[in-house]
This record gives C-alpha cells, structure tokens and sequence, in this order.
C-alpha cells in the first residue's frame, strides 16, 4: 500500500514538474532575456479605440501603445482620466480593448455603442495626444495611472493596435519556473521507479557445525 501511494504521488510531481518546465520554458522563450511581451489586435474599425485602465494599467512597467491606420490615413491617440473619455465618446460606437490572451499574445476586443462618434481631438480634457500619418506610438507611465487611452483615425481605419511591456523580471521568473519543474519532475521519476533490490540477493551459508562424533574421532 505504501509503495502504490509513493508511486501515485511520484506520478503527480512527475507531471507537475513537466507541465511548470513546458510553461517555463515558453515564457523564456517568447519573453527574451529582457522580458518584452508584445500583444497585438486588429480592430479594422472606423471607430475609436477605447484601453481601459483594466489593461493599460495592468502591471508596474510603462506600457508603449503602437497604432497603425489603414494605408494612406491618419491617426490620433490621447491619453485622458478615465471619466473624462468615456464622457466624450457617451454611446459613441468603439472598439475596446478589454485585456489580452497569453496563449496567442492578442488583445482581445468588444465593439459596442449605436451613435455616430464625436470630433475627439477638440476636447481639452486630454493629458497627451499625438498624431501623423502612418503609424503613432505613445509611451503610457503608470505615474498617473488609471488613465484610458484612445485612438481615432479620421479618414481611414485603426488597422491594427499593439502594446509593449517590458520587465526582465518575467524572463527571471520563467528560468526559475523551469528550474522547479526539471526538479519536480526527477523527485516524481526516482518516487515511480523506485531502486530495484538485486535479483540474485547472496545467500548465507550456514554456520557449519560439528558432531560431537567427528570431535571425537579428531582427539583420537
């Protein structure tokens, strides 16, 4: 009964410590030494871009916002309070960005509202904004955090949106996962097959003894 537990519980750490150096090393990989990870979407709407401080202002590190516009349109981004955005686009049609999918790196979106959407760029609520043709990039601290961020292109469409954090600390992280599993998994392989005992164990012979008829016959 003892054995058939330790065997059970060798099987679980086995696939534990597998199932941690798998995931472990995934990360490593994907992350880079410097610990960047990347989640990208692609609305294609001709509608704002809400980021939600839910997302924007997830983790500690700044967190670079990269927005494309369809070819040959432009693009507008700002950063505001997060009551202040969500005054001006009202019931205004957008896409928002509601948090991210780490199996296949993609931000996962929601459309919703029914009003035609408002001229953003003339509010003075704003604390950045930025625009050009072509791709726009803006640099979000988490220093004013929570803060909403949204994106508009005027004559075209938001082709494609991307976030970018960075922090080496995840990239430490994964090789310690990796470290814990490949020491799982060999404390669960030596519990399931435990050292096998010699299948010729030696035998003793047994201590020889001598008659008192042979003593006997020695004295004489």
């Amino acid at each position: 009964m003892v054995m058939l537990v330790t065997r059970v519980v060798g099987v679980l750490l086995a696939l534990a410590g597998l199932a941690l150096t798998v995931a472990g090393v995934w990360f490593a990989l994907r992350l880079g030494s410097d610990g960047t990870a990347e989640f990208s979407a692609r609305p294609e709407a001709a509608s704002p871009v809400l980021i939600a401080p839910d997302v924007l202002n997830r983790v500690d590190s700044d967190v670079v916002v990269t927005a494309t516009p369809s070819e040959g349109a432009g693009l507008w981004m700002a950063r505001a309070n997060p009551s202040d955005a969500d005054a001006v686009l009202g019931d205004a049609r957008r896409v928002e960005i509601t948090g991210v999918d780490i199996r296949d790196w993609l931000l996962t979106t929601r459309t919703t509202g029914t009003e035609e959407p408002p001229t953003l760029g003339n509010a003075d609520l704003w604390r950045q904004q930025d625009d050009g043709q072509g791709p726009v990039t803006l640099t979000v601290t988490q220093e004013d955090a929570p803060e909403s961020l949204v994106i508009s292109s005027a004559d075209g469409l938001v082709s494609s949106v991307t976030l970018t954090v960075s922090d080496k600390r995840w990239f430490v992280e994964s090789v310690v996962a990796v470290l814990i599993g490949l020491f799982l998994l060999a404390a669960g392989v030596i519990a399931v097959w435990p050292r096998r005992r010699s299948a010729h164990p030696e035998t003793v012979e047994p201590a020889s003894t001598v008659s008192p008829t042979t003593v006997e016959e020695v004295r004489r």
